[in-house]
C-alpha cells in the first residue's frame, strides 16, 4: 500500500429517519417491524460490517430455537429468566419479550424455517396448533442451518436493497449539535472501498451484538481465537453507547458456558434432548455431589432452575480438588435412548448427534472426527470456556432502557420503549441489559418492539432536523489514524510488524486480552479476583487505551480489526468498572471477588448502573434499586 493508494477517503453521507446499526437477528426484527408501520414518511436504513445472510451470533446456524413460550406464561418465562441470572433482572423487559417472542417463531417457520413436529400433529404449522418438538421447557428443535439466510431475506424484501448498506463498518454515534442529549447518527467506514460514510438519522438502533475475543481464549496455537460466541462481536453495541453517555447496566455480569473441549461445540442439546449427564473424572454426578453447597448461593427461585453459573460453580469445584477431568456421558445416554428404539431409530438418532455440531459448531466435529470420538462409545470432555459479556444469552450486561409504559414503573420508563438515557438511541437483543435469555427468537421479537416505538419517535419529532456535532474532517483524521500512522513508519524497519512506531491489531488484542485474563477473572485464575487486582488491571488497561493511538492499518481489513479492538477495550473498561464496584460475588461459577466470597442481598441485590461523561471521559457509578414485578419463590 503506498500514500497514493490510500490517500483520503471519499465521503458519502446519507440521510434517514430511521437507521438500523447492525445485521444480527435483532436488527432483521427491526428491520421488517419498522417497515410495516413506517409508510411514505419515514425513511428506514440498515448499515452492517458483514452482509445480513450470515452476520450475528446464528451465522453458522442453529438446531434449536432456545426461547418459544408454548404453554408457559410470561410471567413463568419472568421466573425461570430472574433465577438464572441470581435475582436480578429487570421482569418488565423479560415479560415484554415473552408476551411477543412466539410471533417470531411462527413468523420463521412461515418464512420457509423446519421446525420438528410432534408425531401428532406432524404437517401442521404453529400459527394452526402444530405442537413442536420441545428438547426443555422453553426450547424447540429446528432444521437450522439456513435459519439466519431465511430471516434475513425477509427483513431484505421488506426494506428494499437500495436501504441496505453491507460491508461498511460503524465506529462512532455522533450527538446531535443542537440538542443536548440527542442522537444525529453515525460514521464508519467500508472494508471493500476507500469510502467514510457519514448517516444522519432522528433514531438509531444500536445492536452490534456481544463482545468476544475480550479474555485470552483457552485455545492456543493453531485454535487460536478459537471461541463460543461469534469472533466478530467486538463489543461495539456497549461502546458506542457509553462514548455518547448511554448509561450501561449490570456490565458486571458474563456468561462462561460449559462446553465440549477444544472445539467450544453445544451441550444443550446434549442435556436436553439426549438426556445426558455430566460426570467428573472418577464417574460422579458432580450436582448431585454438591447439592449442598450450591445452598450457599440462595436464595434463587427454588421453582425453576438452578442457575447455570452454580452448575459451572460445582463443576470448578471438582476440578479444583484434582477430579477432573469433567465428562459428558454420551454413551450411557444414547444406550438408554436406544432401549425404546428401533435399529433405524437409533441410526436417526446417531446422524442427529453429528447434526447438532454441524448445525451450528462444525468446528467440534472436526475434533471429534480428529480423536477418533464416536459419541455412542466415547465419552467427551466439557470445560467452561472464557468469559463472554452479552445479553441475549445466558447474560443479562448491557444498556439501561425505558421498558414498556403498560407494565413499567415510573422509574424503568420513559416514553418510549427500548430507548436508552440518550435521547433517540434505542437498543435490543444483547444490547439491552438486565434481561437475558432471548437468545435468536426474543432478539428478533425485540428488535421488532424497539422499530416500532423507533417509527413512533420519528412521527412525534417530525420537525427533528439532526446535526451531527463534531468536525467530518477530524473524524475522518481520527478514524483513518492506523492507516496514517502505517504509511508514516512502515519503512522504517525491515519487519513491517516490529516497529517501535505502532502496535498491530492482533498484538494489541493480545495485551488486552492478558490485562483481562489475569487481572478481570479469566481462565488462568479460575475466575477470580479482587480490588488489588482489580486495581492494578485498571492501570494497565488506562495504559492501553494511550497506545490505541498508535494501532496500524496496513489495509481496510486491519482498520476494521484497530477499531474493533478499540471498541473491546472500551467495553472491557466498563466490566472491570462494574466487578470492581459490586463488592460481593453474585455469580459464582462465572466469576469470584477472592474479598467478597458472599453473596451478600441486603446490600447488592440492586442493579449497578454506570455512565461515562462524553465530554470528560469520566465514569459515574451508582446502585438502583431492583424490584420484582412477578411473584418469585425464593428459599
Amino acid at each position: 500500500m503506498s500514500e497514493g493508494t490510500f490517500g483520503n477517503p471519499e465521503i458519502v453521507e446519507v440521510e434517514t429517519d430511521v437507521l438500523i446499526v447492525g445485521g444480527g437477528m435483532a436488527a432483521c426484527g427491526a428491520a421488517y417491524e419498522a417497515m410495516r408501520w413506517a409508510g411514505d414518511d419515514v425513511r428506514v436504513t440498515l448499515v452492517d460490517k458483514a452482509a445480513m445472510d450470515r452476520s450475528g451470533a446464528v451465522a453458522q446456524g442453529l438446531s434449536a430455537i432456545n426461547t418459544y413460550l408454548g404453554d408457559n406464561s410470561p410471567e413463568d418465562y419472568c421466573r425461570m429468566v430472574s433465577a438464572d441470572l441470581m435475582g436480578i433482572t429487570r421482569d418488565d423487559l423479560v415479560f415484554d419479550v415473552g408476551r411477543h417472542v412466539d410471533d417470531s417463531v411462527k413468523l420463521f417457520e412461515e418464512w420457509g424455517l423446519p421446525i420438528w413436529k410432534d408425531k401428532s400433529t406432524e404437517g401442521v404449522a404453529l400459527k394452526d396448533g402444530g405442537k413442536p418438538v420441545n428438547s426443555g421447557r422453553w426450547q424447540i428443535m429446528i432444521n437450522g442451518e439456513s435459519y439466519k439466510p431465511i430471516v434475513a431475506e425477509a427483513a431484505k424484501k421488506a426494506l428494499g436493497i437500495e436501504n441496505i448498506y453491507e460491508r461498511v463498518f460503524i465506529v462512532k454515534l455522533l450527538l446531535d449539535a443542537n440538542n443536548e442529549n440527542q442522537i444525529a447518527g453515525a460514521v464508519g467506514f467500508s472494508v471493500r472501498e476507500h469510502k467514510l460514510y457519514v448517516f444522519r438519522c432522528k433514531t438509531l438502533l444500536n445492536v452490534c451484538g456481544g463482545a468476544v475475543n475480550i479474555f485470552r481464549p483457552r485455545s492456543t496455537g493453531e485454535g487460536m481465537g478459537r471461541t463460543w460466541y461469534p469472533v466478530w462481536n467486538a463489543g461495539s453495541t456497549y461502546a458506542m453507547a457509553a462514548e455518547v453517555g448511554a448509561e450501561l447496566t449490570m456490565m458486571e455480569n458474563r456468561f462462561v458456558p460449559c462446553r465440549f473441549k477444544d472445539g467450544y461445540g453445544p451441550v444443550g442439546a446434549w442435556f436436553l434432548l439426549f438426556k445426558s449427564q455430566a460426570m467428573n473424572g472418577y464417574g460422579e454426578n458432580y450436582m448431585v455431589k454438591n447439592a449442598d453447597m450450591l445452598k450457599d448461593f440462595a436464595p434463587y427461585d427454588t421453582a425453576t432452575v438452578i442457575p447455570t453459573c452454580l452448575r459451572n460453580h460445582a463443576m470448578l469445584k471438582e476440578m479444583k480438588d484434582g477430579l477432573g477431568p469433567i465428562m459428558m456421558d454420551t454413551p450411557t445416554a444414547m444406550a438408554k435412548l436406544s432401549e425404546t428404539m428401533t435399529p433405524r431409530e437409533v441410526k436417526h438418532l446417531e446422524a442427529e448427534a453429528w447434526e447438532d455440531f454441524l448445525d451450528m459448531c462444525i468446528g467440534q466435529a472436526g475434533v471429534w472426527a480428529g480423536m477418533n470420538i464416536r459419541p455412542e462409545e466415547s465419552a467427551s470432555e466439557l470445560m467452561p470456556t472464557e468469559p463472554y459479556l452479552l445479553g441475549s444469552h445466558s447474560g443479562c450486561c448491557g444498556i439501561w432502557v425505558s421498558g414498556p409504559p403498560d407494565i413499567s414503573p415510573p422509574e424503568w420508563q420513559w416514553g418510549y420503549n427500548r430507548m436508552t438515557t440518550v435521547k433517540g438511541l434505542f437498543t435490543a437483543g444483547d444490547g439491552v441489559g438486565a434481561s437475558g435469555h432471548k437468545f435468536s427468537s426474543g432478539s428478533h421479537a425485540e428488535g421488532r418492539i424497539a422499530a416500532k416505538n423507533m417509527v413512533r419517535y420519528c412521527r412525534e419529532h417530525a420537525d427533528l432536523t439532526p446535526e451531527p456535532k463534531g468536525d467530518i474532517t477530524a473524524i475522518t483524521e481520527e478514524i483513518y489514524r492506523p492507516v496514517r500512522t502505517y504509511l508514516e513508519h512502515k519503512d522504517k524497519t525491515t519487519a513491517e510488524d516490529i516497529n517501535p512506531h505502532y502496535i498491530t491489531p492482533k498484538m494489541y488484542q493480545q495485551r488486552l486480552q492478558k490485562i483481562m485474563d489475569e487481572y478481570v477473572a479469566g481462565v488462568s485464575t479460575y475466575y477470580n479476583t479482587n480490588g488489588k487486582l482489580l486495581d492494578m488491571g485498571l492501570e494497565y488497561l488506562e495504559m492501553l487505551k494511550e497506545d490505541s493511538k498508535h494501532l496500524r492499518a496496513k489495509d481496510l481489513h486491519e482498520l476494521l480489526r484497530a477499531w474493533e479492538n478499540y471498541h473491546r477495550t472500551r467495553t472491557a473498561e466498563a466490566h472491570l468498572r462494574h466487578i470492581m464496584f459490586r463488592e460481593e460475588t453474585r455469580y459464582p461459577g462465572f466469576f469470584y471477588r477472592a474479598d467478597f466470597p458472599d453473596l451478600d442481598d441486603a446490600n447488592w441485590k440492586v442493579f449497578v448502573n454506570s455512565r461515562m461523561d462524553p465530554e470528560t471521559g469520566e465514569w459515574e457509578m451508582k446502585k438502583v434499586p431492583h424490584i420484582d414485578l412477578v411473584e418469585k419463590h425464593y428459599g
